[in-house]
């Protein structure tokens, strides 16, 4: 039997307000439990982001200081020569 192939998502994690201090550490915690992180984590603003398998956003969502995972949405515009909507 082969792998299934997992789906990943790009997410934003924010990070408790009290919690900010230890945000290396969460990142790291982070990690450990599957998040892929893009860049370097936005200390002042408590954020971090990255890709995680759809089934590890649960995971993610426990660890010690993480307020919220939310899924990043995208923004697609039209093409310049297209009609206006």
């Amino acid at each position: 039997m082969g792998d299934i192939a997992q789906s990943e998502v790009e997410v934003i994690i924010t990070v408790a307000e009290d919690r900010k201090a230890n945000l290396k550490q969460i990142a790291s915690e982070l990690r450990n439990r599957g998040l892929k992180i893009s860049g370097e984590p936005l200390e002042s603003l408590g954020m971090i982001s990255g890709k995680a398998a759809a089934n590890t956003l649960d995971a993610l969502s426990k660890v010690n200081g993480v307020a919220s995972v939310e899924s990043a949405g995208s923004v697609q515009l039209p093409p310049p020569e297209s009609d206006i909507q």
